[in-house]
């Protein structure tokens, strides 16, 4: 590169870095977004970054208000982004309704929150709860590129699956209740659509990632029964956890998969 040019872009990233500002409400062409970030932060650090995608009929207002999100996320030093989907709902692959690109606004969210805040790229984590996880799961398979790993509770693919993803293996932790009528495990008819069975759904991701039918290990902590897949041929891992609510989150169902999501080897 010769050194005007080096120049020039020195000076577009120190313009664009100037130019930064932290929000708590961000608003895009789009859509908009509500950010949180960690108690403590010195507004320097590069922060993790959690997006998490609300359930049906909820918004970013009520994802930033509710503890079970907000505590695990400013705990283990996330940054907090939550997105506010059209109609309160998203938009994923299959669906009947016609809506916004909900896969191009995320990365569209991702792209802005970079230019307000320092993001470590290593960790960043899409999470979402009911509907907001089905758009995790369709995230996860047809536009992965930027994050690090998904962290779906209680909801997965509607039908009809994938026939492929193609942004090939991820890192996937799913959090599901035994006793969730909302969106059973093994799915049901939904409003003329049908939720998808996430066993099945998870036979995709381990045919995807390179994993044996059999977990590798099991896990028990605070109430959480884990599947395990770590000997991938992908170099990804897996999880499906199981505990005895219904249709819920937790604190720990969310702060357990960040501490997952910390620990996953670096690429």
């Amino acid at each position: 590169m010769k050194w005007h040019a080096a120049l020039a872009l020195a000076l577009l990233l120190v313009a664009r870095a100037a130019a930064a500002q932290p929000c708590d409400i961000c608003r895009l062409p789009s859509g908009q977004y509500r950010t949180v970030a960690p108690p403590g932060w010195d507004g320097k650090t590069r922060l993790p970054l959690l997006l998490f995608l609300h359930g049906w009929q909820s918004s970013a207002a009520s994802t930033l208000a509710d503890g079970d999100v907000t505590g695990p996320a400013g705990r283990q030093g996330f940054l907090l982004v939550a997105p506010d989907g059209v109609g309160k709902s998203w938009h994923f692959r299959g669906s009947k309704a016609d809506g916004r690109d909900d896969i191009g606004f995320l990365h569209a969210v991702l792209a802005d929150v970079e230019t307000r805040f320092p993001i470590d790229r290593r960790l960043v984590v899409a999470a979402g709860f009911s509907i907001g996880a089905s758009m995790v799961w369709d995230l996860a398979c047809h536009a992965s590129t930027g994050f690090s790993a998904f962290l779906p509770l209680s909801g997965g693919f509607w039908e009809p699956f994938p026939t492929r993803c193609e942004t090939g293996p991820v890192n996937l932790r799913h959090t599901h209740g035994r006793a969730d009528t909302t969106f059973p495990f093994g799915g049901r008819a939904v409003a003329g659509m049908r939720q998808g069975d996430v066993a099945k759904g998870l036979a995709l991701w381990r045919d995807i990632d390179g994993c044996a039918a059999a977990p590798s290990a099991h896990s028990l902590d605070a109430g959480l029964a884990c599947d395990v897949w770590r000997r991938c041929s992908s170099g990804r891992q897996l999880q499906l956890c199981r505990h005895d609510g219904g249709h819920m989150i937790e604190a720990w169902h969310l702060e357990s998969g960040l501490i997952w999501a910390r620990g996953l080897p670096a690429r």
